[in-house]
């Protein structure tokens, strides 16, 4: 990666890591009655999932323009969603100390759609971008494309009342994803990902001799292809 893409990358995952401190300190500080600053916490995690989808688009785009292009936009989704969700609790915060039960119950329904059902969807897309692109390891793409999927079926299961709304059930669903973006901002901000222009370069470096790696690489071009990828934006 060149010095621009890492710095992108760089904060791509340190963003990650303030959207995970601003989200579990605004759970505390809305548990402990200080709405004010749930609210606050709230707007900063709304711009930190907004800034991460423009910078990984600007990284991952020419792997799959279609796909960085729906994760953008979902996570601009994501984030109105969370700010729609703290509008009612200004407003009842404006009129009283305290907020009025059917101002959160509409924060809660913007953090099931928003940080539940949508950012599901999203996960997902960029598990499989991640996948086919070879961005990042295998493992870290997988679990990706698994934790979103635990999710929303975990959110649906309590958007139906299947399961306890934000009950232990759901707390355990939502460990795999959130294994998954600290792995992954971790590795943002340490390694990078590798783009298509890395992946070229590691296949024309293979040795002609070299059997091992030239059966791999061929199984991984094959893949890609499988995936939709032959040299051209993925879809």
């Amino acid at each position: 990666m060149d010095s621009l893409s890492r710095t992108r990358a760089r904060s791509a995952g340190t963003l990650y890591l303030v959207t995970h401190v601003t989200s579990i300190g605004a759970v505390a500080a809305y548990a402990a009655g200080a709405i004010a600053l749930g609210v606050t916490l709230e707007f900063v995690l709304a711009v930190a999932c907004a800034a991460t989808g423009v910078i990984l688009w600007t990284l991952l785009a020419e792997s799959g323009s279609a796909r960085a292009t729906a994760f953008l936009s979902l996570r601009a989704i994501e984030a109105s969603v969370i700010l729609a969700g703290a509008l009612p609790l200004v407003g009842a915060i404006l009129d009283s100390p305290a907020p009025t039960g059917a101002a959160m119950s509409v924060h809660t329904a913007a953090f099931l759609v928003g940080q539940g059902l949508v950012i599901a969807v999203n996960t997902v897309i960029l598990g499989s971008l991640l996948w086919t692109s070879h961005a990042v390891p295998r493992a870290l793409a997988g679990l990706a494309v698994a934790g979103g999927t635990v999710v929303f079926l975990s959110d649906l299961g309590q958007l139906w009342a299947v399961i306890p709304l934000n009950g232990p059930v759901a707390a355990v669903a939502a460990l795999p994803i959130f294994a998954f973006e600290i792995w992954f901002a971790i590795r943002l901000i340490v390694v990078g990902v590798r783009t298509r222009a890395t992946v070229a370069a590691d296949e024309d470096a293979i040795p002609i001799g070299s059997v091992g790696n030239a059966v791999r690489w061929h199984w991984m071009s094959r893949s890609s292809r499988g995936f939709g990828w032959s040299g051209s934006a993925l879809s």
